[in-house]
């Protein structure tokens, strides 16, 4: 659903600084120091609790429900008290939205529970905001560079090495339902060879994307998480001349990769922040979900500029 942006009365700010350690508890971020307050936000059936704890002045609690503006990670703060407006929600979050989305009042936004995370239809944000956060993890492939790879021939080569083990064309499996029959299988090294072999060819190859021409703008700590060998990941990232930008490069080393939110942790401990401070960019649904099962914000490429 999309939710107008209001103004407020400008007691958010101190809610917040003075309930944050609370709040952290049961939102899963460390929330910025400020509301934003919206209109038309409907919270049926979103994940809810209510925090006994806060509040002051006749106020029996405040109200939490989880949600995601924009694909940004957030949560309502309704007071439990007599004669508070219903149609004014105010909501946290990790970053200032506004200064994000540099949204105004009556712009809209896209509210959601938090597991609606795929392909936000939301604000635009421009990338020297993405400094808000305390880190930035990166997809690869279609996200920072096109890895040009006959990925044709990669795939004949695996419906040849797996043809005892899947039904009809190999393009049917999800990436990840491919590693984990391999597995199973015993043959994950020789699946793993295979693509590598020719990610590597397209890494020599690898053409920038726009986000490229924006990280030199960025001064928080960069992660690298790809289902792609690392390997062909760093050639990729040498050869586009932002090698130097990444904390550490996080890719297929086992069966185990995106939507798995596993590698997306491992990224968070390298770099030393927070799953829920931090912000993942990719271009896939597997993306999307991935971001979702690690508690973490997601943008699309396309959402910013």
């Amino acid at each position: 659903m999309f939710c107008t942006v209001v103004s407020g009365q400008g007691k958010g700010s101190h809610f917040v600084e003075v309930s944050e350690n609370e709040l952290e508890r049961v939102i899963g971020f460390k929330p910025f120091h400020g509301t934003l307050n919206l209109k038309g936000a409907d919270t049926r059936g979103l994940e809810s609790e209510n925090i006994e704890e806060l509040g002051e002045d006749g106020c029996e609690g405040v109200l939490v429900h989880l949600c995601r503006i924009n694909g940004i990670m957030a949560a309502t703060t309704i007071p439990i008290i007599e004669g508070y407006p219903e149609e004014i929600t105010e909501v946290v979050a990790p970053v200032k939205l506004k200064e994000l989305f540099n949204l105004k009042e009556g712009e809209m936004v896209a509210f959601s529970a938090r597991e609606i995370v795929w392909k936000p239809n939301g604000s635009i944000v421009k990338h020297e905001e993405l400094n808000l956060f305390d880190s930035i993890i990166f997809d690869l492939d279609q996200t920072l560079v096109h890895l040009d790879a006959d990925w044709r021939s990669s795939y004949n080569e695996l419906e040849v090495l797996m043809k005892e083990y899947i039904d009809g064309d190999i393009t049917d499996y999800r990436h990840e339902e491919v590693f984990q029959i391999a597995q199973n299988r015993g043959i994950f090294e020789e699946v793993d060879q295979i693509l590598t072999k020719y990610e590597i060819e397209g890494a020599k190859r690898a053409k920038p994307l726009k986000l490229i021409g924006f990280l030199n703008k960025l001064h928080v700590p960069i992660s690298i998480c790809t289902i792609n060998s690392p390997k062909a990941a760093k050639i990729a990232l040498e050869k586009v001349g932002i090698i130097d930008k990444v904390d550490c490069i996080i890719g297929r080393d086992s069966a185990i990769t995106k939507p798995d939110p596993d590698p997306l942790y491992r990224c968070i401990n390298h770099m030393g922040t927070s799953t829920g401070n931090s912000v993942f960019i990719g271009d896939a649904r597997s993306d999307a979900e991935a971001a979702y099962r690690a508690q973490m914000s997601y943008l699309h490429p396309d959402q910013v500029q």
